[in-house]
């Protein structure tokens, strides 16, 4: 069972006791992929209501150099950085309680929940090593052992859990390389693979090594072959890595709406879906005026928060709304004050008021995209169009698309909820994307 945030420190070190098996370390998590020391991911160059250098010297405060147990494999278990860092691990399994204001039924929005949800695809034959680039924090071992072949990758899961019983999902090196006091490093191997053109600020990196276009299992190929940003990492430097990769051949095509970089939806209109599976918080931080005023992920999401002790420490809490963190909102308002936003109230109405005005672009698009879809499917059916006005209608489908899903970050039900990580660059691509759409309508008119 995955540990109960309402459980103590001390309960889950006892629920944690004894000899795990490998089915019962793919379902116990304390910390995950942003858990220990991640003070050290905060806001540097921006004001803050804390210092994010603040010593810990509260009653919390590790030792010097924390003496925590080396497992046989030569990682600490998480539950004993749990130890060490008990405020961090405490905020990071109370990411379990807010998922019912996200969307109420996606677990996976919950980093403390990821875990308990997937071990339940891992004895699936189709969890495929793959998956684990982002999801499992023994996908290094095993790929370091076999490769990163293509056979290898898209071999089942669960066919290595006898070769490594000791094997779990996320610990604290996943963005800490198991040194939390000391050490931000970003862990996954298929973000460090697949980004070889463009080196992201790695206080950027630790949250974007999932939450990125590079999701691997897109792409059929091995990963020498792969170099997603070669053309940059804006919407349309993303957009061109996608077509040619579709004319090398590496692309991986979507069966029945699973996976993959391309969607043909049908003979009848030929249209293709690009950048299918894609995660692009990353890549749209990049140049936002908060990142210029030298913020990061973690200064909204992980914002510093003292204890009743005094203890300053990072929340490790990155699965809830900044909006709904009264921490979060102050720190907002160090800078938004000059704005003449004086409360947390007004700090999180402005926000929502530009999400709603984002969200306006988005459902013109998307209304858009199934005319212009419509439009398609009849000029083919009449015969009034020739082949060249139908393929750049296709292709202005095609990038109006992707342009939704970049301003979303990722598919979801969420519009406009990614407005603060790149507002102004966001509402550029929507009325990018509104001429190229309406065009290709006016074309097939």
């Amino acid at each position: 069972m995955i540990v109960s945030p309402s459980k103590s420190i001390s309960e889950k070190e006892e629920d944690m006791s004894g000899k795990r098996s490998a089915a019962a370390l793919l379902t116990v998590v304390v910390c995950g992929a942003l858990l220990g020391g991640a003070a050290l991911a905060g806001c540097t160059g921006a004001p803050s209501p804390t210092d994010a250098k603040t010593p810990n010297t509260g009653a919390n405060a590790p030792a010097a150099t924390p003496q925590v147990k080396v497992g046989a494999n030569g990682v600490s278990h998480i539950a004993d950085w749990g130890e060490v860092y008990p405020l961090q691990t405490q905020s990071f399994l109370d990411g379990a309680n807010n998922i019912e204001e996200r969307d109420g039924d996606n677990r996976s929005h919950s980093h403390a929940l990821l875990a308990e949800e997937m071990e339940a695809f891992v004895p699936d034959a189709t969890y495929e090593v793959r998956c684990g680039g982002c999801h499992f924090s023994w996908f290094k071992e095993i790929t370091d052992a076999h490769g990163t072949s293509t056979e290898v990758l898209d071999s089942p899961m669960a066919s290595y859990q006898d070769e490594f019983p000791d094997m779990e999902f996320w610990d604290c090196r996943t963005c800490h390389a198991d040194d939390p006091a000391n050490t931000l490093e970003p862990w996954n191997e298929t973000f460090k693979a697949v980004s070889k053109s463009y080196t992201f600020p790695v206080k950027d990196t630790v949250c974007g090594q999932c939450h990125a276009a590079t999701s691997e299992n897109l792409w059929e190929t091995d990963w020498d072959a792969i170099d997603i940003y070669r053309n940059g990492v804006s919407a349309d430097g993303l957009f061109q890595t996608f077509l040619e990769s579709e004319q090398e051949g590496m692309s991986k095509p979507v069966v029945d709406g699973e996976g993959g970089y391309i969607t043909k939806y049908d003979e009848e209109t030929g249209l293709k879906y690009y950048g299918g599976g894609s995660v692009v918080d990353l890549e749209n931080f990049q140049g936002s005026n908060h990142q210029n005023l030298g913020m990061t992920c973690a200064s909204c999401h992980m914002p510093q928060t003292t204890a009743e002790d005094g203890t300053v420490y990072t929340s490790h809490d990155a699965s809830g709304s900044p909006l709904e963190n009264p921490v979060a909102l102050d720190y907002c308002l160090t800078c938004h004050k000059g704005q003449g936003i004086e409360t947390r109230e007004a700090m999180k109405e402005f926000v929502l008021d530009k999400e709603e005005e984002l969200a306006e672009g988005q459902l013109w698009m998307r209304e858009n995209l199934e005319v212009l879809k419509s439009d398609i499917a009849d000029a083919i059916k009449s015969g009034n169009a020739d082949e060249a006005t139908l393929d750049e209608a296709r292709m202005a489908w095609s990038k109006g698309s992707w342009y939704l899903r970049y301003t979303y970050g990722h598919e979801g039900k969420n519009a406009g909820k990614k407005a603060a990580h790149n507002f102004d660059q966001m509402m550029d691509l929507m009325q990018q994307g509104r001429k190229i759409v309406q065009d290709a309508i006016d074309s097939l008119a």
